[in-house]
């Protein structure tokens, strides 16, 4: 038997039995127009009212028993078929193969998009990629002749705000402070402080930070109490040093423009990027050696002999 012939059987089958709707219809509507296939189609429903034994034989599901019944009634029937009805149902039932073809394919196109959508979404920002600055300040201090407020320090360091600024007054050999609070790197963050620089010989150096706590209620430190993982730029006797997280150098600068001068320090983090500004000059704008994930603590690190002479002031945070 051919496998159209088997496929013929099933849908008119599944049509008589009220188990495809879409069966049902394909062979009405081709009834419909043509008297010869009216009259079949007809001759079929009286032969399952018949086996049913009522004419209201669609309101309920056929049983196993009686479908079997129409299946061989139908079978029987099939070869007193008008000679175009298997092309008419079977170019109706191809139709519709078509037509849930086309939807699955959109529906899995539609997915394909989605989960694309996501990915993009979601995926870290890479180079030429970068979050941009509102210029909005959410945090600002004047860091002058106002007690400190906000601020964590390393180890209990002594610090005081005097009225030339915010200084450190230990007698270690390192101290560092940092704010509690951390911010997200959902955006862009731009740190600004200003730092006035004595003469930083005897290996005496000040710091500036974007310290990552990643993921932590606070950041880590080492020994010397640089911060684990951070955007740091260090200004040393023998100039300015950038290190960007895991300590990779980014950039670095003569002493010409560092020791004992006023420093207007920037720093943004602007996603996977970053940009450093030194009174005015960029130091550093580029990207990072691996992403900063926050959230991140602004802060500042002095030592040497010198240390509690560095001076800091107009600390401002904007996003």
């Amino acid at each position: 038997m051919k496998n159209d012939d088997l496929t013929l059987q099933e849908l008119i089958v599944r049509a008589l039995t009220g188990r495809d709707n879409e069966a049902r219809r394909s062979l009405e509507s081709a009834a419909a127009s043509d008297p010869e296939l009216r009259r079949f189609y007809s001759e079929l429903e009286e032969i399952v009212s018949v086996l049913a034994g009522s004419t209201d034989w669609r309101a309920a599901k056929p049983s196993p028993e009686l479908t079997a019944k129409i299946r061989q009634a139908v079978v029987a029937k099939l070869p007193a078929a008008p000679p175009h009805f298997r092309t008419v149902l079977l170019e109706a039932d191809l139709g519709r193969s078509r037509a849930t073809q086309r939807l699955l394919l959109g529906l899995a196109l539609l997915v394909v998009l989605a989960a694309a959508a996501l990915y993009v979404s979601r995926r870290p920002s890479e180079e030429g990629e970068r979050l941009s600055l509102a210029g909005k300040s959410v945090f600002e201090a004047p860091l002058r002749g106002e007690p400190l407020s906000g601020w964590e320090f390393v180890r209990g360091a002594a610090w005081q705000t005097g009225l030339e600024g915010l200084h450190s007054s230990g007698a270690d050999d390192s101290d560092a402070a940092y704010l509690k609070d951390g911010f997200g790197t959902g955006r862009a963050l731009a740190y600004n402080v200003d730092v006035r620089v004595p003469g930083l010989g005897e290996q005496s150096s000040v710091t500036v930070f974007l310290a990552d706590a990643q993921g932590a209620a606070h950041p880590l430190f080492d020994a010397w109490l640089h911060p684990a993982a951070a955007l740091e730029l260090e200004i040393t006797a023998d100039g300015l040093v950038l290190n960007g997280p895991g300590k990779t150098l980014l950039q670095s600068q003569p002493a010409a423009n560092a020791a004992g001068t006023f420093l207007r320090l920037r720093m943004e983090h602007l996603g996977r990027q970053a940009r450093v500004v030194v009174n005015g000059k960029v130091l550093f704008e580029g990207t990072l050696p691996r992403p900063l994930s926050g959230p991140l603590h602004p802060g500042t690190r002095v030592a040497g002999p010198r240390k509690n002479e560095i001076l800091f002031n107009t600390l401002r945070i904007e996003r």
